[in-house]
């Protein structure tokens, strides 16, 4: 499962219902895209595989888009992923 946008000003990106409590949050990976001027994005953490908070160590504002795609609990027709650590 996926989805993808645009990073709000407070950093908080809330996962859109059909993903919550549907993905294993293990699987959860996120690709950032500054937009506009060089930043040092990070994701600080993913509570309850509900949410991911990006952060900027440069301390500056966040502006970037964002997109998430993790593994589906379930087996439907949803896109599936696998993770490999690196």
């Amino acid at each position: 499962m996926e989805t993808c946008g645009k990073v709000k000003i407070d950093g908080i990106i809330e996962l859109p219902d059909y993903m919550v409590g549907k993905i294993d949050p293990e699987s959860i990976c996120v690709q950032l895209t500054p937009i506009g001027v060089s930043q040092e994005l990070f994701v600080e953490s993913i509570p309850y595989g509900a949410k991911v908070v990006i952060r900027n160590s440069a301390g500056g504002p966040i502006n970037a888009y964002y997109h998430i795609h993790a593994n589906s609990l379930e087996d439907d027709d949803h896109a599936h992923y696998r993770t490999t650590d690196i």
